[in-house]
């Protein structure tokens, strides 16, 4: 083009406003832009700051999302291992994203830490996987460090004097129940200290479950009840909570609660309550870009990588140190 057909195609471009056909460049390119973004829930409670994370890596790069969710939280409740059952319809919606909307890549927001594999099937793009894990070779995840922070919790209590400390678990066989216990044991034998299994009480990760399981230790025998607790989440943290007060007793004088997740009411609960915080945003922002990378075949994420995003102690109110 010479420079005076230049000059005259953008005086046009100029006066008209015109913008190129992104249905028409696709077509050229073979690329549509989007990435699909596939939910276990929406409503799920780290669903929505890893989308907001996604989002915000999407706003500098030339792709947009496009998402499903699956609203898969009802027919699962908190049997989150039983994701095999629903492998049709996963895969049904991935088809549809793949095939229909034409999507370049695929983001997969579990909505509970556990392994998926052989659940999402290879359709030859780039699988990004966020909040679970997979050890399918198409593809990559993003998830969050369990048994460091854990460590770091129970420690709290140690470093405050605590001996007598309970423990609620989540669901006994889930993998983050497994990992928490892992990083509680490592903090108590690095300390020279036994967990008694007598405070050990497995519950469900719901409110229900923490509250069940706190009237339970307070039941026991005088010189086994703890002076601190150590709930896997932070509903089960509150329902702890509620049986101490229910029982007289106050957190943290008497007994000292520490949770896990860092919900929204672990911030407006009174006490507040000590937590550790998953960095969701974060997952969703490196899924994201690892997601943009594979397909650009280049940056720190261009290959399969499975990243764990650290997690954060949160001090706040309910913890206090143990009465001589």
């Amino acid at each position: 083009m010479t420079d005076e057909k230049r000059r005259r195609v953008l005086d046009v471009i100029a006066k008209t406003g015109y913008q190129p056909n992104k249905a028409a460049k696709s077509l050229r390119t073979k690329k549509s832009n989007v990435i699909g973004v596939l939910v276990e829930d929406i409503l799920a409670f780290s669903t929505s700051r890893i989308i907001n994370g996604i989002s915000e890596y999407m706003e500098k790069s030339d792709y947009h999302i496009l998402l499903n969710d699956l609203r898969m939280l009802e027919s699962l409740f908190n049997q989150y291992d039983q994701i095999i059952h629903q492998k049709d319809k996963i895969n049904r919606a991935l088809s549809f994203l793949i095939f229909g909307a034409e999507v370049d890549a695929v983001i997969y927001i579990g909505m509970f830490d556990r392994d998926i594999s052989g659940v999402i099937a290879d359709v030859g793009k780039p699988m990004v996987i966020a909040y679970s894990t997979s050890e399918d070779a198409h593809t990559s995840f993003v998830t969050y460090e369990n048994e460091n922070i854990s460590a770091s919790l129970a420690q709290q209590l140690i470093d405050a004097g605590h001996r007598r400390i309970a423990v609620i678990t989540g669901l006994a066989h889930t993998a983050p129940a497994q990992k928490r216990l892992r990083g509680i044991h490592k903090a108590f034998d690095e300390a020279g200290l036994i967990l008694d299994s007598r405070l050990v009480k497995n519950g469900d990760w719901e409110l229900e479950s923490g509250y069940s399981c706190m009237k339970a230790l307070l039941a026991q025998e005088n010189e086994s009840l703890p002076t601190a607790v150590l709930a896997m989440n932070d509903l089960m943290a509150v329902g702890a909570m509620d049986a101490i007060r229910e029982a007289g007793l106050r957190v943290p004088e008497d007994i000292s609660v520490i949770g896990f997740d860092n919900r929204e009411i672990s911030a407006h609960i009174f006490p507040k309550l000590t937590t550790a915080e998953i960095d969701l945003k974060a997952i969703g922002f490196t899924a994201a870009q690892m997601a943009v990378e594979k397909l650009a075949g280049i940056g720190q994420y261009a290959n399969n990588h499975n990243i764990v995003i650290p997690s954060k102690l949160i001090l706040r109110d309910t913890v206090m140190s143990a009465k001589p």
